[in-house]
């Protein structure tokens, strides 16, 4: 029950961010102080960090890598589409990722049911394909990129569920996982963007402080999450951030709400319900 809570709790700061990030017309500089705020949070937490053993390290740098990739992606799809369709497509597949990963790998025992419920989830993502999604429709060039999104977050969430299995840290993980993702965009703003990376930390800086902190505790909680119950189902869980990011997406930034996005929905809701019911 307290993964569960723990979950959902990290699917609406997860659904917030990405909200946040698509409502600012400078997305890279978003991410760049995104990192920013990950980045002190590192200088805070890490003196304080048991270092990793050896075995643990593959791990690390693999979660790093995925996630550098996500964020370079991310930007690029939040440039062609709708938050509510693009948000939807990516996180759709990263749990049949999981899934295939778990079962395949790791020798994770799941039930027909939960199974069931997760197969559910991505079924109800491939609505969104329909007329748009009930808007405007994402050119097709832009499926791959989605696609190549959801298998960074497939991969990375298995890589480091496996990773807490083997080194029982969730905060300890975080702090290296940050340390070795969180500087790249920032370094790159300050080298390519400067004056406007400058200008936007002054003008902006809530909005910076906002996102970071929603990213880095979405983070810990799936973290801690998966750590006390199964990968599959919590990467599964988490996707309930799909419903919250389309209702987010019609309220703030005033994007339809179409059939499709509308079973959508519903058929993730109902996933969630099998699985856990």
């Amino acid at each position: 029950m307290l993964a569960t809570a723990l979950v959902l709790m990290a699917a609406l700061l997860h659904a917030a961010w990405n909200t946040l990030i698509k409502f600012s017309a400078e997305r890279l500089l978003v991410v760049a102080c995104m990192d920013t705020v990950a980045l002190l949070f590192v200088a805070v937490a890490l003196p304080f960090a048991n270092v990793p053993p050896l075995d643990i390290w593959p791990w690390i740098l693999a979660s790093a890598a995925f996630e550098l990739l996500y964020r370079y992606l991310l930007i690029q799809a939040y440039r062609a589409g709708d938050l509510g369709l693009v948000y939807p497509l990516m996180r759709g597949l990263s749990p049949l990722v999981v899934l295939a990963l778990t079962l395949v790998f790791a020798g994770e025992a799941l039930t027909a049911q939960q199974i069931f419920g997760i197969l559910l989830i991505p079924f109800g993502m491939a609505c969104l394909l329909w007329q748009g999604g009930g808007g405007a429709r994402l050119p097709w060039s832009m499926l791959p990129v989605v696609a190549l999104i959801g298998l960074c977050i497939g991969c990375y969430t298995y890589i480091d569920g496996q990773a807490l299995r083997r080194w029982s840290h969730p905060l300890d993980y975080l702090a290296w996982v940050t340390l070795l993702s969180a500087w790249p965009f920032p370094l790159l703003a300050w080298v390519a963007k400067r004056p406007a990376f400058g200008q936007f930390w002054r003008t902006q800086w809530t909005l910076g402080l906002a996102v970071g902190f929603c990213v880095l505790f979405s983070y810990a909680l799936v973290l801690w999450a998966m750590q006390l119950g199964s990968i599959a189902e919590a990467a599964a869980l988490r996707e309930i951030s799909v419903i919250l990011v389309v209702l987010f997406g019609m309220r703030y930034l005033k994007e339809p709400f179409g059939r499709p996005r509308l079973l959508a929905c519903g058929l993730v809701l109902i996933g969630m319900l099998v699985m856990k019911f």
